[in-house]
């Protein structure tokens, strides 16, 4: 028995089988929920946002009625103004005409002194004459009853103003009426040469 047991082989060692690693997964924390909002802070945020936009739309129409009024004072100082402009166009022609018939000194101070009134009162009221003479002619100011020739006067500059112009502040009261310059007068020799070039270029364009 014991010699048979020698002569047998020995069992081959049986392989030990081992438990996979478990897997860890993280554990993830439920969010924190926001604190809740008490109403009474949320009706005071809602109050303070309409107080704002009231306020800014008051402020808008305290403006808006204020340049309205602005307005509305301007345009009825223009009428009244407008109307009295002539009545000063009449007074400067009456003593301009006095002057030249040398009338009596004491009625013409007695004129120039209404005159002035007129004057100041007008500079009480915002209104200032226009410059004219010797200036460059500006259609935003000025209005040009005539063109001529001036040797002394280049192109674009007022030779003589035949109606004065006031302004009320920034804003055009009444347009200046004035001659303007067209400066040099230009040569007959020059000016029938200037003709005759353009006849020329004119058949010579024809008949290409």
């Amino acid at each position: 028995m014991s010699k048979k047991n020698q002569h047998e082989p020995a069992a081959a060692p049986q392989p030990v089988e081992t438990e996979p690693a478990p897997v860890l997964t993280p554990v993830v924390e439920p969010a924190a929920e926001p604190p809740a909002i008490d109403p009474k802070d949320q009706e005071i945020a809602t109050l303070k946002d309409r107080l704002l936009r009231l306020q800014a739309d008051f402020d808008n129409f305290r403006k808006r009625t204020l340049r309205d009024r602005e307005d509305t004072t301007r345009r009825a100082a223009e009428r009244l103004l407008q109307d009295m402009l002539p009545i000063v166009d009449h007074f400067e022609l009456g003593l301009e005409a006095a002057r030249q018939h040398h009338i009596k000194h004491n009625v013409i101070d007695g004129f120039e002194g209404i005159l002035k009134q007129f004057q100041t009162n007008l500079e009480k009221a915002g209104v200032t004459p226009i410059e004219t003479k010797g200036q460059s002619f500006d259609p935003n100011c000025h209005e040009c009853v005539a063109h001529i020739p001036s040797e002394e006067h280049p192109d674009g500059i007022i030779i003589e103003e035949t109606r004065k112009g006031y302004k009320l502040g920034t804003y055009l009261l009444r347009a200046s009426q004035v001659i303007v310059s067209t400066g040099p007068a230009k040569d007959s020799s020059q000016s029938s040469e200037d003709s005759s070039q353009n006849s020329s270029q004119a058949s010579a364009e024809s008949s290409q």
